[in-house]
């Protein structure tokens, strides 16, 4: 048995691929999850029989489609360049409802960007 010179030292890290390289980098992948399994959950109930809104198919559609959540990324973006922050803030969670949930980095993007229109609503003074 001897010293094992044919076998390389062992890791618990071996099967890790990458690290995030900071903080902030681990905490945003931990977001992703997290944001990912909610997600995932609020589209169940809504699915569920028992919602009162799966009653009006219609007007909250289940079904996820990637054509019209770039087209309603483009429109809040555009909306966001034009200081129309309402407007963004709308066509962005339009986005994120109709973005595929597999699509994590998207789904990231437009949290962020439906939390910094929200923060940017909060502070807008109230025009009377």
């Amino acid at each position: 048995m001897g010293s094992g010179e044919g076998n390389p030292h062992f890791s618990v890290f071996d099967g890790v691929k990458t690290f995030p390289l900071t903080p902030e980098a681990l905490m945003a992948d931990i977001n992703t999850a997290i944001t990912n399994l909610e997600y995932a959950r609020a589209t169940a109930f809504l699915d569920s029989p028992s919602s009162s809104l799966s009653r009006n198919k219609s007007l909250y559609s289940s079904e996820y489609d990637a054509r019209l959540a770039d087209e309603a990324y483009k429109a809040g973006c555009a909306a966001l360049a034009a200081g129309k922050l309402d407007e963004a803030f709308h066509s962005l969670n339009v986005s994120l409802s109709k973005c595929p949930p597999e699509k994590a980095s998207a789904v990231a993007k437009l949290q962020s960007l439906i939390s910094l229109t929200s923060q940017q609503l909060n502070k807008s003074p109230v025009s009377d």
